[in-house]
This record gives structure tokens, C-alpha cells and sequence, in this order.
């Protein structure tokens, strides 16, 4: 009786192990699926939802840290010479340098003008992927 359930108490553990294992990988494979062009659109949408309009679940400091997490995410995935050609790569980077310092330096938002130039870098740096893709 006693290995009965022992065996049975650890054949559940194993399946809630396994379904928490598939389901992690799944949520942090949704940002960056290794694709630069699909990647680079997610991320000039995802800042472009956070400089904008915003969460309105998350708080100002949640969704600085969701921008400086993305930002990291993918400056660590994509970096090197095949990238530093192309221009939307080096847009990208321009405003990941930009919105980082911000951030690092203050808790306070962007400024308007900062803001602007952000946001139109972002429309570039979305034509330049269209021009390359």
C-alpha cells in the first residue's frame, strides 16, 4: 500500500514537473523566435506599446523594466558584424542606447522631444527592416 502510493505520489509530481517545463520555455520562446525580422517587429511594437500608450495594467517602473528586459533580450541575441550592416539594426541599437540611459540615469519618463525622436526612429527603423526583408 505503501508503495502504491509512493508511486502514485510521485507519478504526479513528475507530470506537474513536466507541464511547468513545457509551459516556461513556451512563454520566454514567445518574445524572440530567432527570426530577425519577425524579432525586430516585436520589439519595435512592444517599446512602441510601452513608450506609448503603455500597459495600463503595469505600473510606470513594471513597464521600464519590461523595455530594459526586451531590450537586453535582444541586444544578447543579435550583436556582430552580420548585424551591425544592416541599417535597421543600427536604428534599433540607437534607440536601445537612448531609451537604456534614460532609464538607467532616472525614473523619470521620457521627455516630449525624446519621445518624438524615439518613436520616429522606430517608424525607421521598421521602413529599413521592410527595404531589407
Amino acid at each position: 500500500m505503501f508503495k502504491t502510493l509512493f508511486l502514485r505520489f510521485l507519478g504526479l509530481l513528475l507530470s506537474i514537473t513536466l507541464l511547468l517545463g513545457l509551459m516556461i520555455p513556451e512563454v520566454q520562446a514567445a518574445r524572440l523566435t530567432g527570426k530577425y525580422y519577425e524579432d525586430s517587429m516585436t520589439m519595435i511594437q512592444t517599446l512602441r506599446t510601452v513608450l506609448s500608450e503603455g500597459d495600463p495594467a503595469m505600473n510606470p517602473e513594471e513597464a521600464r523594466a519590461e523595455a530594459m528586459e526586451a531590450i537586453q533580450e535582444f541586444a544578447g541575441r543579435y550583436h556582430g558584424q552580420h548585424y551591425d550592416k544592416l541599417q535597421s539594426f543600427t536604428t534599433l541599437r540607437t534607440v536601445f542606447n537612448t531609451l537604456a540611459s534614460q532609464y538607467r540615469m532616472s525614473n523619470r519618463p521620457l521627455k516630449p522631444e525624446q519621445m518624438e525622436r524615439v518613436l520616429m526612429q522606430l517608424d525607421r527603423a521598421e521602413v529599413a527592416l521592410r527595404r531589407e526583408g
